[in-house]
């Protein structure tokens, strides 16, 4: 009785272990919110970068602008987030958010004024997807400090 109970409990162990291989978890929980009048419309990111330079406008010195920009890496398009990209020409608010879904690395904000849409593309194969979006923003503030 005891070998046929242990066979049984070997078997349901890889069984039950053969399940959860496959399955992917990610620790790091990346979202991208916008405002939109008085809705929020949210999609989960692949990965997002940020860059931030300064040119000179009109080959002054003395005047001088900030650009910043996020590429945004979905694993598909969002039609609802590009929906409201699309309508707010003159661009929306948001937040970037990175969280740690085991509590170990601490939570990082981006939150940015006036997105709007540099650059859009999207991959399409049989057996895989993804699109990216460049935001060109009016201003950056990551983690409480203001990026000037």
């Amino acid at each position: 009785m005891n070998k046929n109970f242990f066979t049984l409990l070997v078997a349901a162990c890889l069984f039950i272990s053969s399940l959860s291989y496959g399955q992917e978890d990610r620790r790091i929980k990346i979202e991208i919110a916008l405002k939109d009048g008085n809705k929020t419309t949210k999609a989960i990111l692949r990965s997002a970068t940020f860059s931030f330079t300064k040119s000179t406008v009109s080959g002054t010195e003395s005047e001088v602008k900030n650009n910043y920009y996020f590429s945004l890496d979905f694993e598909k398009q969002d039609i609802a987030l590009l929906a409201v990209l699309m309508k707010n020409k003159a661009g929306v608010d948001g937040q970037i958010t990175m969280t740690d879904i085991f509590g170990k690395l601490p939570t990082r904000k981006f939150d940015f004024t006036k997105g709007r849409v540099d650059s859009l593309s999207d991959q399409l194969t049989a057996d895989y997807t993804s699109a990216y979006i460049s935001l060109l923003c009016d201003s950056l503030i990551i983690d409480g400090v203001k990026i000037e």
